[in-house]
């Protein structure tokens, strides 16, 4: 399906018809997919179809059947894809992925999007999207951390405090002799070890309490900043995950103030950090989630940057698809909860957030990478190299993708008896690398909040489009440009008004400005 030959193309026109149960699910597909997909079938050159009887569909567009469709229309051409879109975006987004499954492991919604985008590709010139990379970055980097304690000095001898010393001697001892840990790094932890008990007597500061400052040290030199989750109230565990009649685990408890941390957050958003809250009970009903969410911003008033409260839950509990409602109810800008302790992977199946079916506001930032499933002995106990390794190939996939990598890193990690910062900061490198764009999460979302608001509009002239676009925001908030791709050949192209990338049959737009104009050749000067 050509966009008009070698004259003034004509703008591909795609829309979707799919069974009343999937209305919610494609509605956020097409915005993840960045296409503006309507539903005016009199008017489609290309018709995504799912779950439909297709020979009530008028005219003659090309056929997307992207599930499964009854009935046959011999004036229409098919195509079918390997999947049923529908319905498996609705469990991936809303329930997610088994962790035990192999899907888990890949960006399964977004490698059928892939697909839908490839058929599109490969049998049109002349559409738009609007993909999920900013101009001049190929995707995003949110860096995240869980802080689950501020200072062992603040715990009871309890399991946390008892296992810190566990996994400084005996644990430590196994990873040196697997050569997991250095020698020196397994001496020193020995000796935080004698300090940590010193300052539970009240001698000087224990290991934990100067993690938090390291971190942070470490991103000032790094020219990087990231969201710091605090736990709400102390000394309290929660409900159970599996029954919420009891209570999760005594070691689930954080045992630190956060009303007497206000300084701290404020200093932090202050200086370009974001605060937000790591959930007990906000996962299970609305009030806890009012109350929690009231905790850390009572804790950051002031700040002069506060804005938008995100949330992600201890022990990443969740009750999906419930949770999503009542976190909405709970007023959080959003959550990025859904991932896994065990393994780093997708269960969304995308590195794209997005909105929770039936939602209104609530955005969806899934985390991808967990530094406990990579270095934590309970579950991956991998080297710094294969830990580098398996971390870099999710984002070599977002290099291919788009989207937005999230990464938590707990601020225990970055001292003894772990000593995971180096991972940390070769990841940071490694994205700085492939020129991703490293930004706070309620930045990033402001930037896909963009990407779904913007509206274009396409006039054709004698030689030319004049493309006008909406919605787009303040240049001056210091957030990249969005990227509009038009599927044509760049052969075609005579001049483009603003800058521009061209590929293998696509061109991309810097999209800065409310009005692009696009001169195209005609046959005679091709």
């Amino acid at each position: 399906m050509s966009g008009g030959g070698w004259g003034i193309p004509t703008e591909v026109k795609i829309a979707y018809w799919v069974a009343e149960e999937f209305q919610a699910v494609y509605r956020e597909i097409a915005s993840l997919l960045g296409i503006a997909l309507s539903q005016d079938l009199e008017m489609a050159d290309v018709v995504l179809v799912d779950g439909i009887d297709v020979r009530r569909i008028p005219g003659n567009p090309l056929l997307l059947c992207c599930g499964p469709v009854v009935g046959d229309n011999p004036a229409l051409r098919r195509l079918s894809l390997p999947f049923d879109l529908g319905k498996e975006a609705t469990r991936l987004l809303m329930v997610g992925a088994d962790v035990q499954d192999a899907e888990a492991l890949h960006p399964v919604l977004d490698e059928m999007l892939e697909q839908i985008r490839a058929a599109l590709h490969r049998e049109c010139s002349g559409w738009l999207e609007l993909p999920p990379s900013p101009w001049g970055a190929p995707y995003a980097l949110a860096l995240t951390h869980d802080i689950d304690v501020l200072s062992l000095t603040e715990m009871p001898v309890r399991r946390t405090f008892l296992g810190y010393f566990y996994r400084s001697s005996f644990v430590n001892w196994r990873r040196w002799r697997a050569g997991k840990v250095r020698g020196r790094e397994f001496c020193l932890a020995a000796a935080e070890m004698l300090r940590t008990g010193a300052a539970k007597l009240g001698v000087g500061r224990d290991v934990w309490h100067r993690a938090l400052p390291l971190m942070l040290e470490i991103e000032n030199r790094l020219g990087v900043r990231s969201a710091l989750y605090f736990i709400p109230e102390p000394g309290q565990p929660g409900l159970g995950i599996h029954t919420p009649a009891e209570l999760a685990p005594a070691n689930r408890a954080s045992y630190y103030d956060v009303q007497r941390q206000s300084a701290l957050l404020r200093s932090l958003e202050d200086g370009g950090w974001e605060t937000g809250v790591h959930g007990l009970d906000a996962w299970h009903d609305k009030e806890a989630a009012v109350r929690e969410y009231a905790h850390i911003a009572a804790a950051r008033a002031g700040a002069g940057t506060a804005a938008g409260v995100g949330i992600r839950m201890h022990w990443l509990y969740f009750n999906a698809p419930e949770s999503f409602r009542v976190l909405e109810a709970g007023g959080f800008l959003y959550d990025s909860t859904f991932g896994y302790n065990e393994i780093i992977g997708f269960r969304a199946g995308t590195l794209q957030p997005y909105q929770p079916l039936g939602g209104i506001s609530l955005w969806e930032l899934p985390l991808h990478i967990q530094d406990g499933a990579l270095l934590g002995e309970e579950y991956g106990d991998l080297s710094e190299a294969a830990a580098l390794q398996k971390g870099k190939n999710v984002l070599n996939a977002a290099v291919i993708l788009g989207g937005v990598v999230t990464l938590l890193w707990h601020n225990q990690s970055f001292t003894a008896p772990r000593f995971w910062g180096r991972v940390y900061e070769h990841l940071i490198a490694a994205a700085q690398q492939d020129q991703a764009w490293i930004a706070l999460p309620r930045d990033i979302l402001a930037w896909y909040q963009q990407r779904r608001d913007c509206r274009i509009q396409v006039t054709a002239q004698e030689d030319a489009w004049l493309i006008r676009a909406s919605g787009l925001s303040d240049q001056r908030s210091g957030q990249p440009p969005l990227r509009l791709r038009l599927h044509i050949s760049p052969e075609r192209i005579a001049d483009v008004s603003v800058p521009y990338e061209t590929g293998d049959g696509y061109l991309d737009l810097r999209l800065d400005r409310p009005d692009i104009l696009i001169k195209f050749r005609n046959a005679a000067h091709a």
